[in-house]
């Protein structure tokens, strides 16, 4: 069908091929290839974001509580752990 937008190709390889026979039985069976393609890659850019955004919350929250002036652990404790809990010196 023509359109205004750029076409990319990707090659259907073994692994890809695998990849669109297990997704395309659960997302809608009989799917087009390219339509699938294009559905899953929008889905992965979304969750790839989603999970770069949690690891930054999660990098966020980490440096609040360690330099929080009540980080909810002792921080004399912490720095003895060694000789407090295997014995070191």
């Amino acid at each position: 069908m023509p359109t205004s937008h750029d076409r990319i190709l990707v090659t259907k390889d073994p692994a890809l091929a695998e990849a669109l026979d297990r997704a395309g039985a659960i997302v809608r069976p009989g799917i087009a290839s390219a339509t699938l393609v294009r559905d899953l890659a929008i889905r992965g850019a979304q969750a790839m974001l989603a999970d770069q955004q949690q690891d930054a919350e999660a990098i966020e929250r980490l440096v609040k509580r360690t330099t929080a002036q009540d980080p909810g652990y002792d921080p004399e404790v912490l720095a003895d752990i060694d000789r407090l809990g295997w014995g070191a010196a």
